[in-house]
């Protein structure tokens, strides 16, 4: 566990931050009561310790015309390149928007998003030929169900005091 000490002030500001990232301070230090300056000295000392990291917009894959989500399973050998140099390769491919190391049966998790069939060839074939891949196995998101990139909404209350006590 980081040595992070928060209280339930920043456990609210957080899951503000967290539900809409741009936040209004004078509304949210209404809803607190809490002052300004507090929630604007908070927030900065997230960043400062890297709890809080920029500001994302949420973009729609599927209105931006990134129809097709892939799930991709990679077996590597480290013969040549070791596994970073390899997460590295995979990374800079177009399309690729996550890469996990694994341990268990396979050593990448790959999550790709995708224009349409074409563009997911061009990919699984890049990904194929990448130095170190042994070999892949990719499947086809039909519908998804979650597909959550903000963290603490995803946490009921109880769960997240017990995350910060």
């Amino acid at each position: 566990m980081p040595d992070v000490k928060l209280d339930e002030v920043d456990f609210k500001i957080l899951r503000h931050l967290d539900e809409d990232g741009e936040i209004s301070v004078e509304d949210l230090s209404d809803e607190l009561d809490v002052s300004k300056s507090t929630i604007y000295y908070r927030i900065e000392g997230y960043r400062e310790q890297g709890i809080v990291e920029g500001k994302i917009s949420k973009l729609d894959p599927q209105k931006l015309g990134l129809g097709l989500t892939a799930i991709t399973e990679i077996n590597a050998n480290y013969d040549g390149p070791g596994y970073e140099e390899i997460a590295d390769r995979v990374s800079s491919l177009s399309g690729v928007q996550r890469v996990f190391f694994m341990l268990g049966e396979m050593s990448f998790y790959v999550i790709s998003r995708v224009r349409d069939h074409e563009h997911l060839r061009e990919l699984m074939e890049a990904i194929i030929q990448t130095e170190g891949v042994d070999d892949s196995t990719t499947n086809v998101v039909l519908r998804t169900f979650k597909d959550e990139d903000r963290l603490l909404v995803n946490y009921d209350d109880e769960d997240l005091k017990r995350l910060f006590e």
